[in-house]
């Protein structure tokens, strides 16, 4: 492993920043076209997936079950990171569209080369997700249809 890039910590913190005013084109334009995200658990949304079906697929099951006037991202930190990868945790809270509380913490690590996020691993309390977003996996267009999660 070498030296970490300064850049690559930028990129990762801009990711965040996306995430935190909810700046759709700001996140959209981190990625590489090729990039595989990694979700952990067992959830309808578990699995390994490329950028386009997170886009249209993935995202809109989770956004669309939060309650946007009042789910926030919060606060977020970088923990680590060398010349290919950076490890953060970001804090989120507020509730669901079905009440619920959705008060979570990610663990994300990122793969980042020639200035975009090629590849993300996603780690969170997958049974606060069901209960929160996922308590009709029967209804999710992603259930059992994402291939596997890969190391």
């Amino acid at each position: 492993m070498g030296t970490a890039d300064p850049a690559h910590t930028q990129i990762v913190e801009d990711w965040y920043r996306a995430l935190q005013t909810l700046d759709l084109e700001g996140f959209l334009k981190l990625h590489a076209s090729d990039c595989m995200y990694n979700i952990s658990g067992h959830s309808p949304i578990s699995g390994r997936c490329d950028f386009q079906q997170l886009q249209e697929e993935v995202l809109p099951q989770v956004f669309g079950r939060l309650d946007l006037n009042q789910f926030r991202f919060t606060n977020w930190k970088i923990m680590c990171q060398d010349d290919q990868r950076v490890v953060g945790i970001m804090d989120a809270d507020g509730p669901g569209t079905n009440g619920e509380r959705y008060d979570q913490r990610y663990v994300h690590i990122f793969e980042v080369r020639d200035g975009l996020i090629r590849q993300v691993w996603e780690f969170f309390d997958t049974k606060l997700a069901e209960q929160v977003l996922f308590y009709d996996p029967e209804n999710s267009p992603t259930n059992g249809r994402l291939a596997p999660f890969e190391y």
